[in-house]
């Protein structure tokens, strides 16, 4: 018996610059970013397809990697869960430079934290 996924993919847009895929979900994804020119949520598309997966949401502390690299490839056997460490500790081996987030960002991301509790109660 399969699992009945949580979210499902409205469309599928390619990010600006940073290569990844965007999706918008039915039911509206509670960390989704919404976008100055568009009135919808868009959250990445390979994040929605391992919580599917999963029958979860992700944890804060999780981050999902693509194996061989290639951030358009979002088949679910090149997807690995990992945990936010091990995870840019690999993405350093691979070249990519991490910026330091402001201390200002901080209370944001309490506030999505909240969110997210939120909709697990629901």
């Amino acid at each position: 018996m399969s699992k009945r996924p949580l979210f499902k993919i409205l469309d599928v847009v390619k990010g600006t610059g940073n290569g990844y895929l965007y999706c918008v979900t039915d039911p509206v994804h509670p960390n989704g970013e919404i976008r100055k020119d568009r009135n919808r949520r868009y959250v990445y598309l390979h994040r929605v397809i391992m919580e599917n997966s999963l029958g979860r949401l992700l944890k804060p502390d999780e981050q999902v990697d693509h194996k061989d690299g290639n951030k358009e490839n979002n088949a679910l056997s090149n997807l690995t869960l990992t945990k936010r460490g091990p995870h840019q500790r690999k993405e350093v081996e691979r070249g990519h430079k991490f910026w330091k987030k402001s201390p200002r960002n901080k209370p944001g991301r309490k506030a999505a934290q909240n969110v997210v509790k939120n909709f697990l109660t629901l």
